[in-house]
């Protein structure tokens, strides 16, 4: 009963990480294409603009600084990072969950650790750009602005592979707890069995003693 609930425990995991990982790169990539991070509106004019780490303006108008702020050059690299790495985690455990390649040692620890990068990734591009804004909102007159979906989108999606992460460590855990389990008993089992054999030796077993002995080791 234990093996059978330890197999559905690890098909589970195995299914639900991957689609986690799927879904948090198809939102990293929708993110990443669309420049509509925050809406920016000019005291004066009126006029409307839509900030981004990518100037994808499409047909509204984007905010487009010169010279590039590092803020925004270091968080399109850190989203560039992230959907590289979202979409190299996702292979990684779609292959694992598929046994499409042959798991390697620690393939759970490898897992999570990808997984967390980039989320770590996506966190700091995020990060970077709201950084970029309170900037902009220090300087004389500054605009209005008002946060839209991408920030929520793109929250959800870092979320989305930290608990992917925290699945596989899971799974690394649970594995590795199986692993010991039989050495600690094979290691019982082998000083028992030198004991008795001692005791033997010196003529203080009674067979009735003997036989309570190895039905104690067998129980063990």
């Amino acid at each position: 009963m234990l093996t059978l609930d330890g197999r559905s425990v690890k098909r589970f995991t195995w299914a639900i990480a991957p689609a986690l990982t799927s879904l948090g790169y198809l939102l990293i990539l929708l993110v990443s294409i669309f420049p509509f991070w925050v809406r920016l509106i000019n005291q004066e004019s009126h006029e409307e603009y839509f900030s981004g780490l990518f100037e994808n303006c499409f047909h509204i108008k984007c905010w487009k600084p010169r010279p590039l702020s590092i803020y925004n050059l270091l968080g399109r690299v850190f989203l560039l990072s992230a959907v590289v790495l979202s979409f190299l985690t996702t292979f990684i455990m779609v292959s694992f969950a598929s046994q499409l390649f042959p798991k390697i040692q620690k393939h759970n620890f490898v897992s999570a650790s990808i997984s967390f990068l980039t989320g770590t990734c996506a966190f700091l591009a995020l990060l970077l750009h709201a950084l970029e804004i309170r900037e902009l909102r220090m300087k004389p007159s500054p605009p209005q602005y008002s946060v839209q979906w991408p920030y929520s989108v793109l929250g959800f999606g870092i979320f989305l592979f930290i608990v992917a992460g925290i699945i596989c460590l899971f799974e690394e855990a649970t594995c590795l707890s199986r692993h010991l389990l039989p050495v600690s008993q094979n290691t019982e089992e082998t000083q028992g069995i030198p004991h008795l054999e001692k005791l033997e030796s010196f003529g203080e077993l009674s067979s009735i003693q003997k036989e309570t002995l190895l039905q104690e080791q067998t129980v063990i």
